[in-house]
């Protein structure tokens, strides 16, 4: 065989490798962009920053679930149900406010008929200046150019990951969109489990300003403030999550705890300017936050409690209006002071 003609039989081989390769990543569709899956169908849900793109591109919906891993147990189904439309869940774990934006973006670009979008806005996100140069959320699948997004499909990672997706279908390990994302079954909530995830810090000798997350937070309630401003003909629920007692023990100990508050009021307020939004506060849940069988850690609870705050929400229950957002987060600054944090530590063996 001739140089020539070796060289264009190699050229080939590499070819057809390549279509074959494409074909089984288009085929087994792990990063879910190929097209909608149907309420049977399954998949291996590992990595929510690159698959949350083609879900909300694809999915069938007019309301979306939004949040950080404090979102992530609730499922879509329950609002498909409460609400009477179809729902996505959107969740990026540690996600950052601008990773959102992108997300809802895309949402609004693709579903014009977007009418409700229930946010969790937990503490933790807040107050934390903006990450964009942090993480990043890859662009190429979240934009309007359908050409760079060929590049998936001739990565070793997703033909990795085709191979993966099609075994855990083989072996019945691939769940359903409404179980995408879900770890409370994998988790054991429990008193033990959560004092075992929280180390408790040393006390320190400085109490932050009240005013000192008010910048971060500013910079965020912009962006979210935003999408309300942008689309006032769309209904936003945004709700702060039920963290546990053990989050406050570690701001008292940090000496955080009135700063969080004040950006918590600052949120409130600025949402509350808008008729198309509502407020849901559940940092005062005292009978969940202080049951610490309820949580994993200091702040991520249990199926059973998101079950609960969901329909909290879409029956209106513990919503925050201008008449009584204030005596609640009075209320909120009356518990976190006087709690007695020692008591939780007197005897970890209860």
């Amino acid at each position: 065989m001739t140089e020539k003609r070796f060289f264009l039989a190699a050229v080939l081989c590499a070819a057809v490798l390549l279509a074959g390769a494409a074909a089984l990543t288009f085929w087994a569709d792990p990063l879910l962009t190929a097209g909608p899956m149907g309420p049977e169908d399954t998949a291996l849900f590992v990595n929510e920053r690159y698959e949350m793109a083609g879900l909300i591109r694809r999915q069938d919906y007019s309301a979306v679930v939004m949040g950080t891993s404090l979102a992530a147990n609730y499922r879509a189904s329950w609002f498909t149900e409460g609400l009477g439309e179809p729902t996505l869940k959107i969740t990026y774990p540690d996600g950052w406010i601008h990773e959102f934006d992108t997300a809802l973006d895309l949402a609004f670009r693709t579903h014009p008929g977007l009418d409700t979008v229930y946010f969790c806005l937990d503490p933790n996100i807040l107050i934390r200046p903006d990450g964009r140069r942090t993480v990043q959320l890859p662009e190429y699948l979240y934009n309007d150019n359908p050409l760079d997004d060929l590049q998936v499909y001739l990565s070793a990672d997703a033909l990795s990951m085709a191979a993966r997706t099609l075994w855990a279908r083989k072996t019945g390990t691939a769940v359903t969109l409404d179980e995408a994302y879900v770890w409370d079954g994998t988790v054991y909530f429990a008193r033990e489990t959560a004092l075992a995830g929280y180390k408790r810090p040393e006390r320190s000798d400085t109490v932050l300003p009240a005013d000192a997350y008010l910048a971060a937070a500013d910079e965020n309630l912009d962006v979210i403030c935003g999408w309300i401003e942008e689309h006032p003909e769309v209904r936003f629920v945004v709700w702060f999550p039920p963290y546990s007692v053990l989050y406050w023990d570690k701001a008292d100990r940090e000496g955080t705890t009135e700063a969080v508050i004040t950006a918590v009021e600052r949120g409130v307020e600025r949402l509350l300017e808008y008729d198309n939004a509502a407020v849901h506060c559940f940092l005062r849940d005292i009978g969940t936050i202080t049951d610490l069988n309820n949580y994993a850690d200091h702040i991520h609870c249990s199926g059973a409690v998101t079950r609960r705050t969901a329909e909290y929400m879409m029956n209106g229950q513990w919503r925050l209006t201008r008449e009584n957002y204030r005596e609640h987060l009075d209320g909120l600054r009356q518990f976190a002071a006087e709690y007695d944090y020692d008591s939780i530590f007197a005897d970890q063996t209860r």
